[in-house]
């Protein structure tokens, strides 16, 4: 069995997490030991669609020609996920959401990475077979290291407890209310990893406001290559984002055995469970509750861990420490192996079924 992973535009989605799902799917089929091509134009038995661009539309339609089954993957359902994003978004979101549909009903098959999703597309029409994948996370390469941390804490000159984000810096991520925490957390300092775009293409005047405007205690370094080592900079991750799938950044973080605060959306219904695996909250007042707790559990981190692959040594039953295990627990159950198997499986079966 032989599977083409084609990511259009490459270039273009480098720095988001339509990226990060396809080299960890790559990784993922290779680990179970699936032979995989990025060629379009040579031989395989499944093509598999990262993206859906033109050149994907016309690999998908050419691959149907030729009795070839194909898969295209969900990572957007729509007007949900892409308004709020980049200028003018919003006002193309109906059409781009018909072609979405479009798109997706033209493959033999659906992939995605939610049960939300999967039941959002069901609700849009969508009638071709709709399977949870979870996205993968590699997790020889997201783990935790002292030398990363070090690194990055005197590069940002991180001295405290440190709260950090990453994804790029639009609206829908929950930036405004990411640096109001911030804002009334001045003892505790914020990192948000992420490429920041030109105004051109992200003009919301209340949010680049309040990003010249933000506090003293909040860092932006930019997009990182190396987002091992910077994560394992901070503490805990908090993503205040109000609309999602399965974001690549909670997979990578929880991979390190940081502790998850997010918003609590109909998104992570079924995965992430409060005070189970994440902490969830809905306004900035109680995100501020919640992180000073965690911030000031008994046996507080100290500024440099002394052991843990993932997790540094907190003190046993701390709020910290049972969300950061919880967190490597989250992250186990979609490591390459676990979901490379399952993407095995699936294209198996769709191979018995003929086109």
């Amino acid at each position: 069995m032989r599977i083409c992973l084609y990511l259009e535009a490459a270039e273009f989605v480098a720095k988001s997490g339509f990226k990060s799902a396809y080299e960890q799917h790559r990784k993922a089929l290779q680990s179970v030991g699936v032979s995989v091509t990025d060629d379009p134009d040579s031989d395989y038995d499944v093509l598999h669609l990262h993206f859906f661009g033109p050149k994907s539309l016309f690999y998908l339609k050419r691959a149907k020609r030729l009795k070839i089954p194909v898969v295209v993957h969900a990572h957007s359902i729509g007007a949900h996920d892409f308004a709020d994003s980049f200028t003018l978004f919003n006002s193309i979101a109906p059409l781009y959401e018909k072609y979405l549909y479009y798109f997706y009903e033209s493959s033999d098959a659906i992939f995605t990475c939610s049960q939300y999703a999967r039941e959002s597309l069901h609700a849009q029409g969508i009638t071709r077979p709709i399977s949870v994948v979870s996205n993968a996370v590699d997790r020889e390469r997201f783990r935790f290291t002292e030398e990363g941390r070090r690194l990055y804490r005197e590069r940002l000159g991180l001295r405290n407890f440190t709260v950090f984000c990453a994804g790029n810096v639009i609206p829908r991520k929950g930036v405004l209310d990411f640096l109001e925490v911030a804002r009334r957390l001045p003892q505790i300092e914020f990192v948000w990893f992420g490429h920041l775009w030109p105004k051109l293409l992200t003009f919301y005047p209340e949010m680049h406001k309040a990003l010249e405007k933000r506090p003293p205690n909040v860092k932006l370094p930019g997009f990182v290559e190396d987002t091992p080592a910077a994560f394992s900079a901070g503490d805990l991750l908090f993503l205040p984002s109000f609309r999602e799938n399965q974001p690549m950044v909670l997979l990578e973080a929880a991979s390190l055995g940081r502790p998850l605060v997010v918003r609590d959306i109909p998104e992570y219904q079924g995965w992430l469970k409060d005070r189970v695996n994440a902490r969830l909250g809905s306004t900035v007042e109680e995100f501020v509750e919640i992180i000073s707790e965690i911030a000031t559990s008994p046996s507080p981190p100290s500024p440099l861990p002394s052991e843990g692959e993932g997790s540094q040594k907190r003190g046993e039953g701390t709020e910290w420490q049972r969300l950061s295990q919880a967190a490597c627990e989250l992250a186990h159950a979609s490591s390459l192996p676990v979901v490379g198997q399952q993407l095995k499986e699936l294209y198996q079966q769709l191979l018995a079924v003929p086109v």
